[in-house]
């Protein structure tokens, strides 16, 4: 049941993704009929946005703010277009280990049986 929540997910992103492209493509191909440098500009434009995934507003507003800009990202995430980090943490629960007869035994709070056992991990 999962699989198909991810497989919906991804389905959706891949949707997502093109109809960007499609509107992104021809209004680019409209602004490069003003001239043959114009369309060496949309190339080399359109060549970035596949390599980062970043349109050019998204460099002037980190020119302006100092930070980090993504607007696909915040799209797909509903958070803030400029952000300090675009990297997601992940953020493990401590784990107590406790020394027993043969193994160590781990459990997700300390000392849950209150034996007063010393913590060795």
């Amino acid at each position: 049941m999962e699989q198909a929540g991810a497989d919906e997910a991804v389905e959706s992103n891949h949707q997502g993704r093109r109809l960007s492209c499609l509107i992104l493509v021809p209004l680019l191909l409209l602004l490069s009929s003003c001239g043959t440098e114009s369309v060496y500009a949309v190339g080399a434009g359109l060549a970035n946005f596949v390599y980062t995934d970043k349109i050019p507003t998204d460099y002037i507003a980190e020119q302006a703010s100092g930070k980090q800009c993504n607007l696909l990202k915040s799209i797909e995430d509903g958070g803030p277009m400029c952000r300090d980090s675009f990297d997601r943490q992940i953020i493990e629960k401590p784990i107590y280990c406790y020394r027993t007869l043969g193994t160590p035994t781990c459990y997700a709070t300390p000392d849950p049986y209150g034996t007063g056992a010393e913590r060795i991990r």
